[in-house]
């Protein structure tokens, strides 16, 4: 017995089961089309519709549905979550997620789903920890076990500034870089948050190499593979950028900004954009070499916000009708946006973002972009944008809480000439720096703005007030640095206080010592500052205390290097002078000994007559011609501590003039200079003038306008023979009137055709 027909109904259904399994989802839209034309308000068939929809990026038309009857009653807390979030939407989506979540006896299979969104709402909201939470109870309670789970983790531990302790949780975790290229490269990430740039360099380069190798296998084209491996290479080239290799750095930015194929990721062409000003501050210098570059950068950031009342397309339309219209063109659209920002972004909020941004970048990373592009305003030359962007950004979360947007807000200040301002500033700023205040800035935060006004006062003149600044630097790692000691020893040195130097001095040299057990770092600032300490106190004539140094310097392993040779030769000769016994005993442990070659080439009366020579060369000579300098002050506070053992002021002891023999001046030849201008003629005035442009000059005369008495005529005329005169001649002879025989001829053709 045949079976019976189907109906159009199950044949409709029939169809779309068909569109489903072979991903046709616009077909599939049409199916349930029909499927609801024959059934009005199937749950099956709308339920249907909004899948395809999703997979269709069309989430506003999917979101819709959900929010119909009967739909809107169904429990589809995941697709309607999952939709808020591609809009952007993350509070919304997170309340939907919560709510479903909190049905009773909710099925672990639905459930699962619900909670995996509810971490990557969390991640991107920035509450790092509660997705780490998030993703324990999915481990612990659901046990979930999948490798795309265990990445996400790995990122969230890095964005809660968990990096220290990924190697502990991947052993936990039971996972390997090698895995997958995502673990490798969210390892990668925290590495580079706890500093150490060449091993995460090498990660991602093995991430990398691991990544074309998984998608070409999996059929993928040259072009799409990149693609896909672009937030790994745009990684890369920020690890290199802060590992000092800039010009490498350039290269793969190049290649992810203005390659032939555009990256489909837009998170990642953002941070490629904002990363290429932060890695290249030469091109950032003031100057008409460097015009070009910044309007085009600013461009570029500007086009990824959204422009208020315009959309995401009008922002992208106006950064290219500003490229079209030349560098004029750009430099009038370029700043234009910072102004309708400043009026149309809401107190406390961030302006909004193009589409594909606005829900994928954090807050931080917000903040970043918009002082980037501040930052271009600024050395742009558009200092009423940046003041207007900077508004913004304080009053937006965390802005007061950020140390770049203060300094930023003071550098346009310094470029107006409000100084004042600028300081309060950042004195405000510094004065909020640790304290109980909710939201408040960590006392680390006040460092780079302490540094900016000490630089500003420098600039202003005021030394004492800079080396206070610089003493007020809480941070001990910061304030007894080789670079900060050194500022600070020049500043006391240029105010005359020796003493508050040798305290500095005395103060790192105890901090290093204490820090130096096992780190390289730290030995190497001991070093340093034990050499300067030991200079400091040979210009001050302690040589007892210059010599303890020393031995601390010698115990540090320090003495060894190229700095512990010079500063052993500097402390060498003071004691030749103070105390000749005690010289070899410095020299001596690190002195080689010449071999028997080197001592029979050697004249020792030429050494000595050149020691002597150079010791009586004045100050500031050299010892013997050769050898490493002594400053005047050692020599002369070396000596006082022989005769008085005083320490008094290098600076008050007399120089000695050299003498300078009187040469007799040469003159020019002719000159005497009894008489007046030496007896020369005077100068010409014309001098100074051009040739032709001189008097004496004789100018060429025209072809044109020859003398009046030229003859004109045909060739020959003008001086004429007179004896070819024949009106002269005398009268011919008879014989000589007698004509000639003509000559017989051939007979001419008359001219003319035939006839």
């Amino acid at each position: 017995m045949a079976a019976a027909e189907a109906t159009p109904l199950e044949a409709a259904f029939e169809k779309l089961a068909a569109c489903v399994k072979n991903q046709q989802h616009k077909k599939a839209l049409k199916a349930a089309d029909e499927i609801l034309a024959l059934a009005p308000g199937d749950e099956d068939a709308l339920r249907c519709k909004v899948v395809a929809h999703m997979q269709l990026q069309e989430f506003q038309a999917a979101l819709a549905l959900l929010n119909k009857a009967p739909l809107s009653a169904l429990p589809l807390g995941f697709e309607k979550g999952y939709c808020l979030y591609r809009l952007g939407q993350i509070d919304e989506a997170l309340a939907v997620t919560a709510a479903a979540l909190a049905v009773p006896d909710l099925d672990p299979a639905a459930a699962t789903p619900l909670l995996q969104l509810q971490a990557q709402l969390e991640y991107r909201r920035g509450r790092s920890k509660d997705c780490i939470n998030t993703y324990d109870k999915l481990f612990q309670q659901y046990k979930a076990d999948s490798l795309e789970l265990k990445t996400n983790v790995l990122a969230a531990y890095v964005a809660a500034g968990l990096s220290a302790e990924l190697p502990d949780l991947m052993a936990a975790l039971k996972v390997k870089p090698r895995d997958s290229f995502e673990v490798a490269f969210n390892r990668s990430c925290g590495l580079v948050e706890v500093g150490q740039l060449g091993t995460a360099e090498g990660e991602l380069r093995m991430a990398l190499k691991m990544g074309r190798e998984t998608l070409f296998e999996e059929d993928l084209a040259e072009e799409e593979v990149e693609d896909e491996l672009g937030p790994l290479s745009c990684q890369l080239a920020y690890v290199l950028g802060r590992m000092g290799r800039p010009a490498e750095a350039a290269e793969i930015y190049d290649k992810l900004i203005r390659g032939t194929n555009t990256l489909s990721d837009e998170t990642t062409r953002a941070l490629a954009h904002s990363n290429a000003v932060a890695d290249a501050p030469h091109r950032l210098e003031p100057g008409p070499q460097n015009r070009k570059y910044i309007n085009s950068a600013t461009k570029r950031l500007e086009a990824l916000l959204e422009r208020p009342g315009g959309g995401g397309k009008a922002a992208a339309a106006a950064a290219a009708a500003a490229a079209a219209g030349g560098e004029e063109g750009a430099a009038a659209a370029v700043g234009a946006l910072a102004g309708l920002l400043a009026r149309h972004t809401p107190a406390g909020l961030l302006p909004k973002f193009v589409e594909g941004l606005e829900s994928r970048l954090g807050a931080g990373q917000k903040l970043q972009l918009l002082l980037n592009l501040g930052l271009l305003y600024q050395v742009g030359g558009r200092t009423d944008a940046a003041r207007e962007l900077v508004g913004v950004l304080a009053a937006a979360p965390g802005g007061s809480a950020d140390p770049h947007v203060a300094l930023l807000s003071a550098a346009v200040s310094l470029s107006q000439g409000k100084t004042v301002d600028a300081d309060r500033t950042l004195e405000a700023f510094i004065a909020s720096c640790g304290s109980a205040a909710p939201g408040a800035p960590p006392a680390s935060a006040a460092v780079a703005p302490s540094l900016m006004r000490a630089q500003a006062a420098l600039e202003a003149g005021n030394t004492a007030a800079a080396a206070a600044l610089l003493a007020g630097v809480r941070d001990e790692g910061v304030a007894l640095s080789g670079a900060m000691v050194a500022t600070r020893v020049a500043l006391y040195e240029q105010m005359n206080d020796p003493a508050g130097a040798e305290a500095l001095l005395d103060a790192a040299v105890a901090h290093w010592k204490a820090r130096s057990a096992g780190d390289p770092a730290a030995a190497s600032g001991l070093g340093w500052c034990l050499s300067c300490a030991i200079g400091l106190k040979l210009r001050l004539g302690k040589l007892e205390e210059a010599k303890q140094a020393f031995k601390q310097l010698q115990s540090s392993g320090a003495a060894a290097t190229a700095a512990g040779a010079a500063t052993l030769a500097r402390l060498a000769r003071a004691c030749a002078l103070a105390d000749p016994s005690s010289a070899p005993g410095l020299v001596g442990p690190h002195a080689v000994a010449p071999s028997a070659a080197t001592l029979a080439g050697l004249d020792l009366d030429a050494l000595e007559e050149g020691a002597v020579a150079g010791r009586g060369a004045g100050a500031g000579g050299k010892l013997g011609g050769k050898g490493p300098d002594l400053a005047a002050g050692e020599l002369a506070a070396a000596a006082r501590a022989k005769r008085a053992g005083d320490a008094m002021d290098v600076d008050a002891q007399p120089k000695v003039k050299k003498s300078r023999k009187k040469r007799k001046p040469r003159y020019p030849a002719g000159y005497n200079p009894e008489l007046p201008g030496g007896g020369l003629p005077p100068p010409n005035p014309e001098r100074w003038l051009p040739k032709w442009e001189r008097a004496e000059f004789k100018k060429k005369r025209d072809k044109r306008k020859r003398e009046k008495d030229a003859v004109k005529g045909s060739q020959g005329a003008g001086k004429v023979d007179e004896d070819l005169d024949r009106s002269n001649a005398p009268a011919p002879s008879a014989a000589a009137k007698a004509q000639p025989a003509k000559p017989s001829l051939p007979p001419q053709k008359k001219k003319g055709g035939k006839k």
